[in-house]
């Protein structure tokens, strides 16, 4: 999966690995995807991940939010 260039040199980054890891613990606790084996003949959809810090009511500290969506215009 691509990383976003500069969430990755960020002085956070360890924070923004964190929400990645969050991102891909929900999906597998959820069973939104499987994982299968590419028909021949077939290409795999792309994706990327989408980077948001969130501030909370009192804007003291911010939260990492990392999605991970498909291209699904391809």
């Amino acid at each position: 999966m691509p990383l976003n260039p500069k969430a990755m040199i960020d002085v956070d980054k360890e924070k923004w690995y964190g929400a990645m890891h969050d991102e891909m613990d929900s999906l597998h606790e959820n069973h939104t995807y499987e994982l299968r084996e590419l028909l021949e003949g077939k290409k795999a959809l792309r994706n990327k991940w989408v980077y948001k810090l969130k501030t909370g009511e009192d804007r003291s500290t911010p939260g990492y939010k990392a999605r991970i969506v498909v291209k699904g215009f391809q």
